[in-house]
């Protein structure tokens, strides 16, 4: 299956595609051995996704292990009757040296294209250096994506800490589990109100096991369109598949105001 011949999620949700997984195994804190991978990629492609990107952290491989990982995976997965095409990419961590690090070669985007998975520090104050590595990332044709805004104290404080990065044109991930039940403390109210005010562009599983944070996107999706409508959720159900093509997301206007989630999560 070609990637670029994977259409934008239809009406239904078909051809979904996952963004963030840690499916490679015995790599990080995903997957530990290839049975459990090959697990959450039938967990995966039951719930309709076609393609997932194995993201792992980038500082837990070398560059070059990424590439023959998802090889082998995809072989794997293959051998067992499995359909799904796993892509590569990585989960990096916010640093200065990025572009330093993507010049030598050091940074795998999601799928080879521009787009490249960025976390900052989910503990601790928001790094106050972020916009001028989103610029620097910027000028260098990288184009960033924040990984599950939704966990980090700031933005479950202060949701509006991310118009600026928006306005900037990185596209916001929010993760499929925090808008489950089972969401950890904090996520769901933070990843409802980014919802409900256009704030999120991306839902991605951000995949560690079978059970515990499976790659699934659906019922996410459910409740996206729930808070969000049903045309926004259809919208951010495409933007997957338009990364791993290396497509140009066009953010929409956040709507304004924002109110500060510490009210309802106070209830939590």
């Amino acid at each position: 299956m070609k990637l670029d011949s994977i259409p934008g999620a239809s009406n239904g949700w078909a051809n979904l595609v996952d963004l963030h997984s840690h499916v490679l195994p015995s790599v990080d804190d995903g997957a530990h051995d290839d049975a459990t991978a090959l697990q959450m990629l039938r967990v995966a492609q039951d719930d309709g996704v076609v393609a997932i990107a194995a993201t792992p952290h980038s500082h837990r491989i070398a560059p070059e292990r990424v590439d023959v990982g998802v090889e082998r995976l995809n072989r794997l997965a293959a051998e067992a009757g499995l359909t799904i095409r796993v892509v590569p990419g990585t989960e990096v961590r916010l640093a200065a040296d990025l572009v330093a690090r993507h010049r030598s070669g050091n940074l795998i985007t999601l799928n080879r294209t521009r787009y490249l998975l960025l976390e900052v520090p989910l503990s601790g104050p928001w790094p106050r250096y972020l916009p001028q590595v989103v610029d620097e990332l910027h000028a260098e044709g990288i184009l960033p994506i924040l990984a599950h805004a939704e966990r980090y104290d700031d933005v479950q404080r202060h949701p509006e800490i991310l118009l600026d990065l928006i306005a900037a044109g990185v596209p916001i991930q929010v993760n499929a589990d925090s808008l489950s039940q089972r969401a950890e403390r904090g996520a769901r109210p933070a990843a409802e109100t980014l919802l409900r005010h256009h704030l999120v562009h991306v839902i991605a599983s951000d995949a560690h096991h079978p059970q515990w944070r499976p790659p699934r996107l659906r019922a996410a999706l459910e409740v996206a369109a729930e808070v969000a409508g049903r045309d926004y959720a259809d919208w951010i159900a495409g933007n997957s598949g338009a990364v791993i093509r290396g497509e140009l997301l066009m953010l929409p206007e956040p709507r304004l105001p924002i109110l500060n989630g510490l009210a309802a999560m106070e209830h939590v």
